[in-house]
């Protein structure tokens, strides 16, 4: 018997590590997401109740301009939440993943 390898065992180890490194590249992707997120929410929407809100992406956090300015944090790709944590937009996509429209939720502080 020899000590070499088989091409069999070599086919099976590339195909394992490929594996191994597209989990891991995927793994990253998702992790940058939010900042993936703030090139294709930037514009302005309006609102069902006629008034409109201005959003731009500045890194991780977006710039929401309704009526005041301010910056929001970005939870994940459908999800942006104020600094007092009270509202949250939620970004609706179409299903080419661009954002469709915006809803804005509103919560009571406890």
């Amino acid at each position: 018997m020899s000590s070499m390898p088989s091409h069999s065992t070599l086919k099976c180890a590339a195909l394992m590590l490929s594996l191994i490194a597209s989990v891991l590249a995927s793994s990253a992707a998702h992790a940058a997401s939010p900042r993936l997120l703030g090139r294709d929410v930037s514009g302005t929407y309006d609102l069902q109740d006629g008034s409109s809100v201005r959003l731009e992406s500045h890194g991780g956090r977006v710039l929401v301009e309704s009526p005041a300015a301010e910056y929001w944090t970005v939870v994940n790709s459908n999800l942006l939440v104020s600094p007092d944590g009270l509202r949250k937009i939620r970004l609706v996509r179409d299903f080419y993943g661009t954002v469709d429209y915006i809803e804005i939720e509103t919560s009571k502080a406890r």
